[in-house]
């Protein structure tokens, strides 16, 4: 009887072993694959499952998928423009940065070292299902990808307090929050932009949407403030051809690249006006494929969240279901590009003059736009409304980010994981932005502390 007790045992913690190391290579394959190609990929099977339509549903998930890869690509082509005027306001600075931004790198990493990964995927499944059978939701979150926000939070708790309990509830928490502003902001999406039936249930940029709309309620209630306006459509409207993307990504270009060589422009003017027009039509060219990706990306996911919505009231259930979406579908939109013209060089400025700021913004700047989304949403396209809102938003990320860098090389060093050269600190504004996690955190850490 003890032996055959022996051999249950042996073989179970076998099988654990064996088991735990497939799931961390399946988890790592899902990561590396990235929503690009994974959203495509999960609305292709859904589509097929309920309409079974295999060229219809191919050809809209090809749209998609060609959109996605475009708008990513473009998206990383239009921060990646603005490294020469950033790296001009930080050699034009005295501020000594000692936490560096490393990007979408540090939330991998601390994912993939953490031992409730699997844990935590689980406890989320379960939990939109649980919220959407009990209505506490109405996002289905598809965007499986997104749920690295999830991972991050739990993986971090696990790092500080060593319970494993207390870094899934954490994570769950989060998802929570997430799932309920996605509901509540998803009405704002098709208000604005027109989509219907999509969320955006990606912890740290829909955090964001609650600030962004008490600011616009403060302004409401300010008497001169709340009759003042200025919306991209009537600017568009009011200057006729300079509204097109074209003529704006070049003038918005030739500004900055004069703005990037403001210091000897005189000296040396053919060569710096040369480079100026130069930076003009590389952001003409960047503004005026963006409207076409978006273009693209809409035509098969229209369709596509349609069919799958009509199923859903004619099979399931007659209440508003929204499709969770990854939030990069919603940064080509022309207000965000012209908005992320001005905040991303000036959140690298802020970084310079901002007190008590210890990060030097670089890779994960690529995420402002996308964070961006919230407040121009919000706004309706109020350029005044969205810039004050950006302008107080920024530095509290850079806060957080900050004191996240803390927590981040804690993590690295207890798993002997390399820090970057020349910072003692390192840390990421995509994985430290989700403000509702911060709050979390420092609850969690000085009760943790009590008895330990």
């Amino acid at each position: 009887m003890l032996n055959s007790k022996y051999n249950i045992t042996s073989s179970l913690k076998t099988l654990k072993n064996n088991f735990m190391p497939v799931t961390s290579k399946v988890i790592e394959y899902i990561i590396n694959i990235g929503p690009v190609f994974l959203i495509p990929i999960i609305l292709l099977i859904i589509s097929l499952t309920i309409t079974r339509k295999p060229l219809k549903n191919l050809k809209n998930c090809a749209f998609i998928l060609v959109g996605m890869m475009s708008v990513s690509i473009l998206l990383t082509l239009f921060v990646n423009f603005f490294k020469p005027i950033t790296n001009t306001i930080i050699l034009n600075s005295t501020k000594e940065y000692t936490t560096i931004d490393a990007g979408w790198l540090v939330s991998k990493v601390t994912i993939l070292n953490s031992p409730v990964t699997l844990h935590i995927i689980i406890g989320v499944f379960i939990l939109n299902i649980i919220m959407l059978l009990l209505h506490f939701t109405r996002t289905i979150n598809i965007d499986l990808w997104n749920y690295w926000s999830f991972l991050l939070a739990g993986s971090l708790v696990f790092s500080i307090t060593g319970l494993r309990w207390v870094a899934i509830l954490v994570a769950l928490i989060t998802a929570v929050i997430t799932l309920i502003l996605s509901d509540i902001y998803a009405i704002y999406i098709n208000n604005y932009f027109g989509i219907n039936g999509i969320s955006t249930p990606a912890a740290p940029v829909i955090c964001w949407a609650p600030i962004s709309h008490l600011i616009n309620t403060i302004f409401d209630k300010i008497p001169f403030i709340k009759k003042v306006h200025l919306f991209y459509e009537e600017i568009q409207y009011k200057v006729g051809i300079f509204s097109e993307p074209t003529i704006t990504g070049f003038i918005l270009g030739f500004i900055i690249g004069a703005i990037t060589r403001y210091r000897n422009f005189f000296l040396n003017p053919g060569a710096n006006l040369l480079y100026s027009l130069t930076r003009g039509l590389v952001l003409s060219a960047i503004f005026t494929m963006f409207p076409r990706a978006v273009n693209l990306l809409f035509k098969g996911l229209s369709p596509t969240i349609k069919d799958i919505k009509d199923f859903i009231k004619r099979k399931i259930t007659k209440r508003e279901i929204y499709i969770g979406l990854d939030p990069v579908i919603l940064a080509g939109m022309p207000p965000t590009l012209v908005l992320s013209v001005f905040i991303i060089p000036l959140t690298v400025y802020i970084s310079t003059i901002l007190p008590g700021n210890t990060v030097l913004p670089s890779a994960d700047l690529i995420m402002l736009p996308i964070i961006l989304t919230w407040v121009i949403t919000i706004s309706n396209g109020d350029i005044i409304r969205s810039i004050i809102p950006a302008i107080i938003i920024i530095p509290i990320i850079l806060w957080i980010t900050g004191n996240m860098g803390d927590v981040f090389t804690d993590f690295f060093l207890k798993y002997d994981l390399e820090l970057m050269e020349g910072f003692k600190k390192i840390s990421s504004i995509g994985g430290s932005s989700n403000i509702f996690f911060w709050i979390l955190l420092k609850v969690v850490e000085p009760v943790f502390n009590l008895f330990t």
